[in-house]
C-alpha cells in the first residue's frame, strides 16, 4: 500500500509534453534561423555607416558619399535601395547617414514576419 501512495506523487514530463516542447524549440529555433543573418546584416550596415561617415571629407558632395557607400554594400552583399539611404551634410559638422528600411522574412506558407531598421551613423 505504501509504494502506490509513492508512486502515484512521481510526477515528470508525458509524452505529450515532451512533443509539445520540442514543437515550440523547433519553432523557436527556426525563427532564429530565418531571422539571425537579416540582423546579422543590419550590424555590418551599422559599421559601414560609421567608418563611411568617419573617413568622408565635408568636401564630398552627397553623389560621392552615396557612390563609395554602394560600393562598400555591394563588397559586403548586403541589398539596400539607394532611396532609403539618406545622407545629411550640415556645413563643417561631420556627415551623417541614416539608413530606414524594412526587412520582410517568410515563416511558414503565407505567414511573414516585417522588420525595420533605422540605423545611422
Amino acid at each position: 500500500m505504501a509504494m502506490s501512495r509513492i508512486q502515484s506523487r512521481e510526477a515528470g514530463i508525458g509524452l505529450i509534453g515532451a512533443i509539445f516542447w520540442i514543437v515550440v524549440v523547433a519553432v523557436v529555433v527556426a525563427i532564429i534561423v530565418k531571422v539571425g543573418p537579416i540582423y546579422y546584416d543590419n550590424m555590418s550596415l551599422q559599421n559601414i555607416l560609421r567608418d563611411q561617415a568617419r573617413h568622408t571629407s565635408p568636401s564630398e558632395s552627397a553623389g560621392e558619399i552615396m557612390y563609395n557607400l554602394q560600393d562598400r554594400l555591394n563588397v559586403a552583399m548586403i541589398k539596400i535601395n539607394q532611396q532609403d539611404i539618406h545622407i545629411i551634410k550640415n556645413g563643417d559638422a561631420p556627415v551623417q547617414i541614416v539608413a530606414d528600411y524594412d526587412r520582410t522574412v517568410p515563416l511558414v506558407g503565407n505567414i511573414s514576419l516585417l522588420i525595420h531598421f533605422h540605423t545611422s551613423s
